[in-house]
């Protein structure tokens, strides 16, 4: 078998926040084999200049801190690229930063015998309509519906953006969607053939002994401080609006006025203004919400081993790490019906599902979750089921080697 040579661009800065750092963890992960040479192309790393170091079987070229967006530097990064790599059918470059058009088109002109994969972690207008793709659809008919503006910096930059994902997605000889929505999104609104995409959800291998005893549970939440008679709610993720944590603390103001017994926990990382916001939203839950920041890997999971049901309630996801976490600890889960998150629970199979109604009236959002929790409180019998049916759905699609498949199918097919 012929050995591929895998490139993987990363900027090192918000994947150790964000959920790509976890895919490509777990797409490394995948590419262990001798049939792969794997490099790390790292923009913004730690370094006072260009550096290449081997880190056990993968190599890793070192980009040092550029001014402005490092997709933007092409013209610096493709001559040392040239320098150091040999083009090659059997080269196959893996991009997941965006707006990556000049990126693309330089590895098009440079390395013409090279393949290339970008993978979708997100659309250019979801923050914009939360996650709404018939209110980006509106705004593409209002333009499409009258003449091109005829100066520059005219243009809606939602839509901007948007035709220069499809550049992207045009050069690109793959084009990875990780949902059924963004499948669906890249055909029907995109505009993209059916043989340039490939549909590969992520995967998560299991890390160690996932312990449920009774006792384990008992320590783990003494270690925690955490009273025998709580209930812990978690939820995991950037505490943003989009992400619907404002929506959910709200939720929890009707949810504790029923049952005091109840604690939330939000796990991940805010700016100053955003934290303030949280702060004073959160306010009236004083005794009843936990602000944990950002944890490390372990420490979530400690958190999710004594956990008695996880939330997800964002506007949209691509396909949410959190969410197979939480299936893999086999928690009762509460989700949104948002984009991308509708496509891995379905309500009284693998979760409850709280639909988020019309976005301009967030209390129908609000009073669907609290509902929800209220409802999983106070019915055992129903948790222990969504729970079960959860850890099916993580061994049956998302565990790691549904993943590893995909993405080996992938590589030899270009």
């Amino acid at each position: 078998m012929k050995t591929r040579n895998i490139y993987i661009f990363d900027e090192y800065t918000s994947s150790q926040k964000n959920g790509i750092g976890t895919y490509l963890r777990e797409l490394l992960y995948c590419l262990e084999s001798p049939a792969y040479n794997v490099c790390l192309i790292i923009f913004n790393a730690d370094t006072e200049e260009f550096n290449m170091v081997e880190d056990g079987a993968i190599r890793k070229f070192l980009f040092p801190g550029m001014k402005g967006h490092f997709l933007r530097q092409v013209h610096v990064m493709d001559k040392f690229l040239r320098l150091h790599i040999k083009d090659d059918p059997d080269n196959v470059f893996l991009v997941n930063h965006s707006p990556c058009e000049e990126l693309l088109q330089s590895l098009k002109v440079y390395f013409p015998l090279s393949k290339t994969i970008f993978t979708i972690h997100d659309f250019g207008w979801t923050s914009r309509f939360m996650g709404d793709l018939e209110e980006f659809k509106v705004l593409l008919g209002e333009i499409s519906s009258r003449e091109e503006e005829t100066e520059a910096g005219m243009l809606d930059p939602v839509v901007s953006y948007y035709k220069e994902e499809k550049g992207m997605y045009a050069l690109a000889d793959r084009t990875v969607c990780l949902c059924e929505d963004s499948r669906h999104i890249l055909r029907s609104v995109y505009k993209l053939e059916w043989e340039k995409i490939s549909f590969i959800p992520n995967g998560l291998h299991p890390i160690g002994k996932i312990q449920k005893a009774e006792k384990c549970i008992e320590e783990q939440r003494i270690l925690l401080n955490i009273r025998s008679d709580e209930k812990i709610l978690v939820a995991v993720g950037r505490p943003t609006r989009q992400k619907g944590i404002f929506d959910l603390i709200e939720a929890m103001k009707l949810v504790v006025k029923i049952n005091k017994n109840v604690r939330f926990v939000i796990i991940g990382d805010s700016n100053e203004q955003s934290f303030r916001e949280l702060i004073q939203a959160a306010s009236p839950l004083a005794t009843s919400i936990t602000f944990t920041g950002l944890l490390d890997r372990d420490s979530t999971y400690n958190w999710l081993s004594i956990a008695d049901m996880g939330v997800i309630c964002s506007y949209y996801e691509q396909c949410s790490f959190v969410g197979i976490e939480m299936m893999m600890y086999g928690l009762p889960i509460i989700a949104s019906d948002g984009l991308g998150i509708r496509n891995m629970f379905r309500d009284n199979g693998n979760a409850r599902i709280a639909r988020i109604g019309n976005r301009k009236y967030p209390e129908e959002y609000r009073n669907n979750l609290a509902n929800a929790i209220l409802e999983l409180l106070s019915s055992p019998g129903l948790c222990q089921r969504l729970g079960v049916n959860a850890r099916k759905t993580y061994e049956e699609k998302y565990h790691i080697r549904h993943m590893k498949q995909k993405y080996n199918e992938l590589i030899r097919s270009l």
